[in-house]
């Protein structure tokens, strides 16, 4: 099976050293086998992408996206569907009961849920003390731990507030044997510098100083550590999610009421705080990792769950704000690929990679916000219409009910009470 996107016409972010490739682009199953100048295969099924751009699917690497249905998962689940409806074709939940997403990540790799790759460190590594499930009291018992959740599937380790150095040492050490990442929920920037030190590839959550000086993004550049700021929760001030309901009614669109049940979208997007601009930190915490990044390291996106879809672009946009449009696509593809160990296979867009892209209706690089003016999204080779879901190669078919839809719930209009 082959598929063609408009050949000559299209405009291919590629996110391969900032290439911009005017061409053709070729899908053969589910791998990329030509990206430019490429000849027509026979029999192949082509989409006219003229004046459209494709850029690489998003990897939301903090996403918490199946937290809802407490180990009873539908196979329409809007809750890995909204992720894939926004282009957002991969993602990573740093801290999740292994009996709820590992499944779930095996029911969408076998296509009976329709969402995007599902990557997990598993059960979070809690207070190590030996109070909890993980009972890291010695390195053995540590490895023992950590082996049974790479068994299970997990890409990377969520360190969570280790207290002591040594099993944090331990968990760096085995997971560096292991071949799998290691994150952490982040606290003080000492402890943070301390497990990077200590061999850990990256952490989470904004760093609470504000401006970060050029000793610390200096020290975590040359460690090509990667950091994960999740703007849209924590940092200094206000909750950054809270910038974006304040700038327009998201709880009216269209898309996202069919993606989002009214009871997780108009309690929190309806009822919002207007403040002024400057109380939000996402510009500091941008810059920061933008200094990181020219030191050396790495970013990535992640919207902790909060408003499924559009907080993984939202993240974006926030990125922008200093690293500029193509720094912040590059921060929510390829960065966020190295930072689960799938740079081989996702983040950009070139001969051999897994075809996981998004054609947008107009240019990212012209105003970011334009990454969320999707026509097609295409997983694994499987192309989708944004809007709806509905799958349009190989097959022809619907997405389904969205049962989750409530129309009374949403609508506007006077009642009277008889």
């Amino acid at each position: 099976m082959s598929q063609l996107f408009s050949p000559f016409t299209l405009r291919g972010l590629t996110l391969r050293n900032r290439a911009v490739v005017n061409g053709t682009l070729v899908v053969r199953g589910n791998r990329i086998t030509c990206v430019g100048q490429c000849s027509v295969p026979a029999g192949a099924r082509t989409f006219d992408a003229s004046g459209k751009t494709i850029i690489p699917g998003f990897i939301d690497v903090h996403s918490h996206n199946y937290r809802e249905h407490r180990g009873i998962i539908p196979q329409q689940n809007y809750e890995g569907a909204a992720f894939l409806s926004y282009g957002i074709t991969t993602t990573m939940d740093p801290s999740m009961w292994s009996q709820n997403l590992f499944p779930t990540g095996e029911m969408v790799e076998a296509g009976l849920v329709v969402g995007p790759r599902v990557f997990s460190t598993g059960d979070p590594l809690y207070a190590g003390d030996g109070s909890r499930q993980e009972n890291f009291t010695s390195a053995a018992l540590a490895e023992a731990g950590i082996v049974k959740l790479k068994s299970w599937g997990a890409v990377s380790l969520k360190q969570y507030m280790q207290p002591r150095r040594e099993q944090r040492q331990w968990v760096s050490d085995i997971a560096r044997k292991l071949g799998i990442q290691v994150t952490s929920e982040n606290s003080d920037l000492e402890y943070t510098l301390g497990m990077i030190m200590d061999g850990q590839t990256g952490f989470e959550h904004p760093l609470s100083y504000l401006p970060l000086y050029g000793d610390a993004t200096t020290f975590l550049g040359k460690a090509h550590a990667t950091y994960s700021p999740t703007f849209m929760v924590g940092g200094a001030g206000p909750w950054n999610e809270e910038y974006w309901y304040s700038q327009s009614d998201t709880w009216k669109d269209p898309k996202l009421r069919r993606w989002m049940p009214w009871m997780q979208q108009i309690p929190q997007s309806r009822r919002r705080m207007l403040r002024p601009e400057t109380d939000y930190s996402f510009p500091f915490i941008a810059q920061s990792l933008a200094d990181l990044i020219a030191a050396g390291g790495y970013g990535s996106i992640g919207a902790h769950g909060q408003h499924n879809g559009p907080g993984s672009h939202w993240e974006v946009w926030m990125a922008a704000s200093a690293l500029g449009p193509m720094g912040a696509l590059e921060v929510a593809s390829p960065h966020g690929a190295r930072f689960i160990g799938r740079e081989k296979d996702l983040g950009t867009i070139e001969v051999g990679k897994l075809a996981d892209f998004m054609v947008l209706n107009s240019n990212p690089l012209e105003n970011i916000r334009n990454t969320m003016d999707i026509q097609y999204v295409t997983k694994n080779g499987v192309v989708y219409v944004g809007d709806t879901l509905d799958e349009v190669w190989p097959r022809q078919r619907k997405y389904g009910n969205y049962f989750w839809v409530n129309p009374d719930a949403l609508k506007m209009d006077d009642r009277p009470l008889r």
